[in-house]
């Protein structure tokens, strides 16, 4: 078997800079000797650039009018051909749009693959794979599915081509990367081979997101935070409504939400209906830094999703030592155990949501048992590094 080192792996279909967990992954492959190529139209910062083993692959977007946009494409395809005729050929008869114009576009976004070789290919997304079914053909590849594009995406009629590209790219991959079991399973539903399948969890570094020492239980607060983007599949209207129920209980709840999105105005006239202007925090996007003072200070994590794999934001502030209160979908019961970590409870179901932290709020021991049972978790099989290694195995087998 090929030492690490030996691996090349390229990185495509998605967008940089990558999200938090997507960018602790790519710098543990490097460290852990994986050469990573990663393609992108957008240049990553010099401080990546300096990594050792990291290189990237520009994708160029032309903008502008058709016509330049043609001479751009004519001018890389002539570069491309200096690298290799073949592959040149091999990608212009893979163009299946409708148009020529479309065709160009097509060509034009592969052109930069044209006359290099890698071991490995990884998608990090299944819309990016779909994307790219030519690059299957040119090495062993890895796709990964995380959660909405598989129990989402696939069910929006605007949508439909999903289905038919997962299952292309399922029936092409050598390997596909599933966050969770549950994940797993809702794939084999779009043709993935349970034999690929290879299951590693979302992780993350119990040394940087830890809690802190000797902090006091606010009595006169219950602190209740959660992270993510604010999109609808997250919930938030639900987790209001819970948070509304708990205000009128008399339990003095203040609620900090980090993250942003297009749900942004939405929800702050949701909390303007329900009169929660004074409980609630919408602080927009943090620095990690920033998000692992929140978490730190808190006293519960609240997940009222309608859709996940596993949580990247809950293992953060499991890791930090908090209970967690979250919704019972993907795989969110493969990393909080109903009455161990925290409290599992149906989606969309704002009343046993609030029973829930009322529970922890009204126990402070409860609390702290849970909270310390979280991060025992988080240690015991949600630590970066055994992720790492687990990626750092999967890429060496594809690779031979």
């Amino acid at each position: 078997m090929k030492p690490a080192g030996q691996v090349r792996l390229l990185v495509a279909g998605l967008i940089w800079p990558p999200e938090t967990f997507l960018a602790r992954l790519f710098r543990g492959l490097t460290a852990a000797g994986i050469q990573l190529s990663v393609a992108s139209s957008e240049r990553p910062t010099d401080e990546w650039l300096a990594l050792p083993n990291f290189s990237w692959l520009p994708v160029r977007r032309s903008r502008g009018p058709k016509s330049l946009q043609t001479l751009e494409t004519l001018v890389a395809s002539c570069r491309a051909a200096f690298r290799s005729v073949n592959d040149l050929r091999y990608f212009s008869s893979r163009t299946k749009a409708t148009n020529d114009w479309s065709r160009l576009e097509q060509l034009q976004s592969w052109l930069p693959f044209v006359g290099h070789n890698w071991d490995v290919i990884y998608f990090p997304w299944n819309s990016g794979a779909i994307a790219h079914i030519p690059l299957f053909e040119r090495a062993p590849s890895v796709v990964s599915c995380r959660g909405a594009q598989v129990n989402i995406a696939p069910h929006n009629p605007e949508r439909a081509a999903i289905r038919e590209g997962l299952r292309e790219t399922f029936a092409k991959a050598a390997a596909v990367h599933c966050v969770s079991t549950a994940i797993r399973d809702e794939a084999k539903a779009y043709g993935l081979d349970p034999d690929k399948a290879v299951v590693i969890r979302p992780a993350v570094d119990p040394d940087y997101f830890h809690p802190l020492n000797g902090l006091p239980i606010d009595k006169g607060q219950f602190r209740i935070v959660t992270t993510g983007s604010l999109i609808w599949r997250k919930g938030y209207e639900y987790m209001l409504a819970g948070l509304r129920q708990l205000v009128d209980r008399g339990i003095p709840a203040h609620l900090t939400i980090i993250g942003d999105g297009p749900e942004r105005w939405r929800l702050l006239y949701t909390v303007h209906d329900l009169k929660l202007n004074s409980v609630v925090e919408i602080c927009g996007q943090m620095h990690p830094e920033q998000v692992r003072q929140r978490l730190q200070k808190a006293d519960v994590f609240l997940l009222s999703s309608l859709s996940e794999g596993i949580s990247n934001a809950v293992l953060e502030g499991m890791a930090c030592g908090l209970p967690v209160v979250t919704s019972a979908v993907g795989g969110m019961a493969e990393a909080v155990t109903d009455g161990v970590e925290g409290f599992v409870v149906q989606a969309r179901d704002p009343h046993a949501m609030a029973e829930a932290l009322a529970n922890i709020w009204y126990q402070p021991e409860l609390r702290r048992t849970m909270g310390n049972a979280a991060r025992a978790r988080i240690i015991s099989d949600f630590r970066l590094d055994q992720q790492i290694e687990a990626f750092v195995t999967l890429f060496r087998g594809v690779a031979n």
